[in-house]
């Protein structure tokens, strides 16, 4: 029988170019930053605002995708083991539900109501697919998968914070309707310029463009690539999955530079965030996987 190589990540010849892709965005980003955005900028776009409120879908999914492969790894063997894998799977679900419902109305005119039907039918449609890609597979494979879907997410949304809050460095939209507040390159905290201007009633929200945490929270879609890893017939679609993702971290990036909310270093740098703690975390669970 020809053994197939299964990996949690495409080949270098995939990751390499996607690294220095990125690299390229925040050289180019280094130079060219402000007079891009002020291009770009259209604060009423509205499939920019669209992808405000549903771009971060991917790592609410991956929490809940989590707790699917949580319940698809009870054994039966153990009435304890399979109470916690119940009872942690249920919440991450029930958290994915909740944060599916809530997040799009703070960034799009969406009600309440009809982005919990929106959430619903998201989160529904992801764990099915989940409990059917996770049936006959090892339930140790399916525990380690859950656990890098679950790190992924707690790496991007830890480093993008850690950075982002104490940055202080002032979005594009206030730059153009204030005149008080001034281009700052992503090197330079722009911690004093946002002490002053909060001070004078700006909102602290306002200081929050590097890097971009929709554009990493969007980056959780590359958690496709791992799903081979459930299902080894999809092995041969691993590049596509991954590209998948990918491209759909670049659409998230490109909206986010169109409403003013983020540069582009801003995106470049949460995007490297997700990629990078993608390959860290499969470098830290998953050796090389034959079957």
């Amino acid at each position: 029988m020809n053994k197939i190589r299964l990996s949690p990540l495409p080949r270098k010849q995939v990751m390499v170019p996607a690294a220095l892709f990125l690299l390229v965005m925040l050289a180019v980003g280094s130079f060219a930053d402000y007079p891009v955005s002020l291009t770009l900028y259209q604060g009423g776009n509205l499939p920019g605002r669209i992808l405000a409120g549903f771009g971060i879908y991917p790592i609410v999914l991956a929490v809940a995708a989590a707790g699917a492969m949580l319940l698809a790894a009870c054994s039966h063997k153990s009435l304890l083991t399979d109470i916690c894998y119940w009872s942690g799977g249920g919440i991450l679900i029930a958290a994915g539900a909740v944060l599916s419902a809530v997040l799009p109305p703070r960034y799009c005119n969406v009600p309440l109501w009809g982005a919990g039907i929106i959430g619903a039918v998201f989160v529904g449609a992801t764990v099915f697919g989940i409990l059917w890609l996770c049936r006959g597979a090892d339930k140790r494979m399916v525990l380690r998968v859950a656990a890098a879907f679950l790190l992924v997410v707690l790496a991007d949304v830890l480093i993008v914070n850690a950075i982002k809050i104490p940055w202080g460095r002032p979005r594009m939209r206030l730059i153009a309707a204030d005149a008080r507040a001034s281009f700052q390159p992503w090197w330079k905290p722009g911690t004093a310029l946002r002490n002053t201007l909060t001070a004078a009633g700006i909102a602290a929200e306002e200081f929050k463009s590097f890097p971009s945490g929709h554009t990493a929270n969007a980056s959780a879609l590359m958690l496709l690539t791992l799903l081979p890893l459930l299902r080894p017939s999809l092995a041969r679609h691993q590049t596509a999955l991954f590209l998948t993702g990918f491209a759909w971290t670049l659409l998230v990036a490109f909206s986010r530079v169109i409403m003013g909310a983020h540069f582009i270093t801003d995106t470049a740098v949460g995007f490297c965030v997700g990629l990078f703690s993608l390959a860290a975390v499969c470098r830290l669970l998953f050796p090389s996987q034959k079957t």
